[in-house]
């Protein structure tokens, strides 16, 4: 499976690609800061991959590696996990990017993608999307998206450094999606 856009392509992650991820984290160890996962190894990325894939493979999740279609290559990884076809129902996230494409305009592209097939051909009627209450950026870049702030979850979990997590939350629903594409069609122009 695999969702084009003008300048990105996802498509499902494979095994090897754990090689690549790791990579992009090695360069850039601060990518890791807000992950909710240990990163200490080449053997715990393995793990990740290992894990999501066999949540595709149980139909909770469809994790996808990000290529920036003007060089071919692998620059971060994005998924949609929790999926409830009952509820219809899922969450985005578990995002990262190497720092050469941040600021390009491939997460917004990642996005567009992400929630039209979530909305389109899922049938899906709420995404939600969490992040760590520290990460601002992360924040900005999610509401800029036009998904709505519904509050946080005091001490969500602990994450492998003891820090305990507070995490907001956000969403968009059906209803919403019509005009917010419509926006994220304009700002990927």
């Amino acid at each position: 499976m695999e969702l084009l856009g003008q300048r990105v392509k996802l498509r499902l992650m494979k095994e090897k690609d754990a090689e690549a991820l790791y990579c992009i984290v090695q360069e850039s160890p601060e990518l890791w800061t807000y992950m909710v996962r240990k990163l200490e190894s080449f053997e715990d990325m393995k793990k990740i991959v290992t894990e999501a894939i066999e949540d595709y493979k149980k139909g909770k999740a469809l994790p996808f590696i990000v290529i920036d279609q003007k060089t071919n290559k692998i620059v971060g990884s994005t998924r949609l996990y929790d999926i409830s076809f009952n509820h219809r129902t899922l969450e985005l996230g578990s995002t990262f990017y190497s720092p050469s494409v941040q600021r390009t305009g491939i997460n917004t592209e990642c996005k567009y993608l992400l929630l039209q097939h979530a909305f389109e051909k899922l049938e899906m009627i709420r995404v939600q999307i969490k992040t760590d209450e520290q990460n601002k950026r992360a924040q900005k870049a999610i509401e800029r998206l036009g998904a709505r702030k519904e509050g946080v979850l005091r001490n969500e979990r602990t994450l492998p450094n003891g820090r305990i997590r507070d995490a907001v939350i956000y969403s968009i629903i059906k209803e919403e999606w019509p005009l917010i594409k419509e926006k994220l069609e304009i700002y990927l122009e």
